[in-house]
């Protein structure tokens, strides 16, 4: 297989691989593994809409890598590969310029061509790919080549990692956030109580395996486990049953998928400086967020209290699992007269009261813009402020390679509770992939049963 054209069938050994160990030990050769089947689960995660190029959006961070891909890829050694492009960039007389795959559809039938390449980079630059696009020039059309874009005079390894990150994905011009279309191994119609991920035969890098996934919105973190354990659902969220363990089933865990953050606005006063919303988050006590499935938590360390004015916690109105941290987390930060509530509201409203500094406190999801703790500085930054993001893309501090996202936001209005885990129950037929954040839902399959 060529390496211009590294399709999710020829990665699959290694995911797949990973998984099984980690869950069943059952092992398959590749030309064997099972095509057909669907799985359903209930998520306490919205539905409605999907865009891979939001920062913020958590059904990007669980779903945006089984419907878009972007331009290029990294291996697990950190070794780029294009992905939906002919090669990596290359230098010519007209500047550094990438090529388009030939023959590229979305799975809603839209051929792309080097007009969607600069409408995405353009879109994710006014969006969560702005701190990673920062030393990115703005591309051009490349004469008389529908195919390709010119990106000025840029380094070509630092446009093709620019251009692989997930915040940078390649979409049709015509893109939809409600109805959501891309190059990747699923198609996906949203809907107010289900997201619907269905195989998408014109996947640029090989179509799923399953047939298709149900994810039905859930109202709490109790629907999920109660269905899984009644046996209607194939994948129980957080866990394997709400009354007992249904017979059988596992539990996985893959990994994170996002960051659950604590922003702090400008109304906050003197518990509005930068650092605060960390130390704060830092002396919460794990025990008291258990329950929440937010990955290993430090002991506690500081005193949690608010000091600054009575405040509303913002949490987005669709995200049954965020509003529940909120209501575990308001109590634990409020003093008498310094008290915290929390206030469900769409998210778009979130936004725009950030915006212009009428948010106090908000607890938000901020996905990784690439792997490693400068990635998660970017993104943790860009949640912050963007102007500030692209500062540090600039002049990237020195970091530790182990450096955790909790170390990184001693500067930032924002500080990390958590993670977004893709973790819960499953029954042993079920194999689900580990992906570079979270699952590899285009990798995973069912078994066929014997």
């Amino acid at each position: 297989m060529s390496a211009t054209r590294i399709s999710r069938r020829a990665l699959l050994g290694v995911a797949v691989a990973g998984a099984v160990s980690a869950t069943s030990g059952f092992s398959s050769a590749m030309g064997r593994t099972p095509l057909g089947g669907r799985f359903s689960l209930h998520l306490p995660w919205p539905t409605r809409a999907l865009d891979p190029h939001d920062l913020r959006d958590p059904a990007a961070a669980l779903f945006g890598a089984a419907i878009a891909d972007p331009l290029y890829g990294l291996d697990g050694a950190g070794n780029l590969y294009p992905a939906l492009a002919t090669a990596l960039p290359t230098r010519e007389a007209t500047g550094t310029v990438v090529r388009l795959r030939e023959g590229l559809r979305t799975a809603r039938k839209v051929a792309l061509d080097a007009r969607d390449v600069i409408a995405s980079v353009e879109r994710a630059r006014s969006r969560g790919g702005a701190a990673v696009l920062t030393d990115i020039p703005r591309p051009s059309p490349y004469p008389g080549d529908s195919l390709a874009a010119i990106f000025g005079s840029v380094d070509p390894q630092k446009l093709a990692r620019a251009l692989a990150s997930p915040l940078v994905s390649l979409l049709p011009r015509s893109f939809d956030p409600a109805s959501p279309d891309g190059t990747g191994a699923f198609r996906a119609d949203c809907g107010f109580d289900k997201l619907t991920l269905t195989r998408n035969p014109l996947a640029a890098r090989g179509a799923s395996f399953l047939e298709g996934i149900d994810v039905l919105r859930a109202d709490d973190l109790t629907t999920s486990l109660r269905s899984f354990e009644a046996e209607r659902n194939d994948v129980g969220w957080l866990g394997l049953g709400l009354h007992g363990e249904r017979r059988g089933s596992f539990r996985f865990d893959l990994g994170r998928a996002a960051w659950i953050v604590l922003a702090i606005g400008p109304q906050a006063g003197g518990f509005g400086a930068p650092g605060v919303a960390q130390r704060l988050l830092d002396a919460v006590p794990p025990e008291r967020l258990g329950h929440l499935g937010l990955g290993a938590l430090p002991q506690a360390s500081g005193d949690p209290a608010w000091g600054g004015p009575p405040s509303e916690l913002l949490v987005d109105e669709g995200s049954a699992h965020l509003v529940e941290i909120g209501r575990t987390l308001a109590p634990i930060l409020s003093r008498p007269g310094h008290e915290v509530t929390v206030m469900p509201m769409a998210r778009g409203e979130i936004g725009r009261r950030r915006a212009k500094g009428q948010a106090t406190l908000a607890l938000e999801v901020v996905r990784a813009a690439m792997p490693g703790p400068l990635g998660a500085l970017l993104s943790l930054a860009a949640a912050d402020d963007p102007a500030r993001a692209r500062e540090l893309a600039q002049h990237p501090p020195r970091l530790a390679p182990n450096a955790t996202a909790r170390t990184l936001t001693h500067s930032l209005h924002v500080g990390v509770l958590g993670e977004l885990r893709v973790m819960g129950g499953q029954m042993p037929d079920l194999v689900l992939a580990r992906g570079a954040e979270g699952w590899d839902l285009g990798a995973s399959f069912r078994k066929h049963k014997r």
